[in-house]
């Protein structure tokens, strides 16, 4: 693969991105625990920004970058990434590369074995100011820059705090990605206290986002629950279902947001950019009416669902599937399960998830708060 810069041209400041900033935002994809959809949220959020108007650059700062395989590459073809920042003083614009949806750029760690992931994390920890100073440089040639952190805060991920100005947190709907939200916040804290007087100008958090949510199980709506008891403030409303699309992502070699964009992972996804961007302007007091027209997440989805015959507005979405559960878990102490959404995954067999055979075991009639047997007790 050559490298590839947007069409702007190299170095050239742009006047203003559709966050209504001189340079792009930047944003990491942060969790201390593996499998909540790190990958699969920087990915899609990236297509559906790029679908939207911005310029983005998805950086895998991952030595177990999935990055590349999700956006179609293999990492024979890719002829270097960020290792080459410190071995071959190469800049990170030189790194990045094309893929199959336009304005979507993409930078791997591309590390190919034991003694290179040695010599990444090595220069993450005793030179994170190389890592720092690419991505400030490569700010003029974006809207948005996207960063995919490792599953832990070692050297990678706090190189990446300290590039970003906001920090999103994927959580998977299961009680040990919960527990380690607290964990995780305490070391962010802890990270900036150590910057001194530049903590002031640390990343925000965006909020935290719930990921591979199922609402039919009784531990899906209970981690939902205790999720926006504890972090209410910055939980997003967007929630992302658990749905066969975005896992194939890896197989297609393309984000779900470009080969579904009607499926409720896709949806969700769309609604997901949109959500972060008003906040960022609520939080800035910036006025939406006098912001670059850029077209939002949720029309570019809604776009490509109105060109069929029949299609009307689709349910399934969890986009704004946070406020609606939260609903029905305060209705008299009980819940009111959502009903199912209508499938969308007509060009394959029907598959059942482990989620959904659980789903028919469980008492629907037992209240969402009601205290879970021991672990010698037996389940009902």
């Amino acid at each position: 693969m050559e490298p590839a810069y947007p069409e702007s041209g190299a170095g050239v400041p742009k006047r203003r991105t559709p966050w209504n900033t001189l340079s792009a935002r930047v944003i990491s994809v942060v969790s201390r625990k593996g499998g909540v959809g790190k990958t699969t949220t920087a990915v899609n959020l990236g297509a559906a920004y790029a679908l939207s108007g911005h310029t983005v650059l998805v950086v895998g700062a991952d030595p177990q970058c999935g990055v590349a395989p999700t956006l179609g590459a293999r990492m024979a073809d890719l002829g270097g990434g960020l290792l080459d920042l410190w071995d071959h003083d190469t800049d990170l614009t030189d790194l990045a590369q094309t893929c199959d949806l336009k304005d979507l750029f993409f930078v791997s760690s591309c590390i190919g074995g034991m003694d290179d992931e040695r010599r990444y994390l090595e220069h993450m920890e005793r030179r994170p100011d190389v890592f720092t100073q690419q991505i400030d440089r490569a700010r003029n040639l974006y809207d948005t820059i996207l960063i995919d952190c490792p599953p832990h805060l070692g050297a990678a991920t706090r190189a990446a705090i300290g590039a970003s100005d906001g920090l999103l947190i994927p959580t998977q709907a299961e009680e040990l990605c919960r527990e380690s939200l607290g964990a995780l916040f305490g070391a962010i804290d802890a990270l900036k206290e150590e910057q001194g007087a530049q903590a002031l100008d640390g990343p925000e958090i965006e909020g935290i986002v719930l990921t591979m949510h199922s609402s039919r199980t009784r531990m899906g709506r209970h981690v939902a629950a205790r999720v926006a008891e504890e972090f209410g403030p910055v939980l997003l409303e967007t929630i992302v279902p658990r749905t066969t699309r975005l896992s194939e992502m890896a197989l297609r070699g393309k984000p779900s947001v470009i080969y579904d964009r009607r499926s409720a992972g896709s949806r969700a996804y769309f609604h997901l950019a949109d959500e972060l961007l008003q906040r960022y302007q609520q939080r800035e007091g910036l006025d939406a009416s006098r912001q670059p027209e850029v077209r939002t997440g949720a029309a570019t989805a809604g776009a490509a669902a109105a060109g069929e015959a029949g299609a009307g507005p689709r349910s399934g979405n969890a986009g704004n599937g946070l406020e609606r559960l939260l609903g029905d878990l305060q209705a008299a102490g009980t819940l009111a399960t959502p009903s199912a959404p209508r499938p969308t995954e007509m060009d394959g067999p029907e598959l059942v998830s482990l989620d959904d055979l659980l789903a028919e075991e469980e008492d629907q009639e037992t209240p969402w708060n009601a205290p879970w047997p021991g672990r010698r007790g037996r389940l009902n």
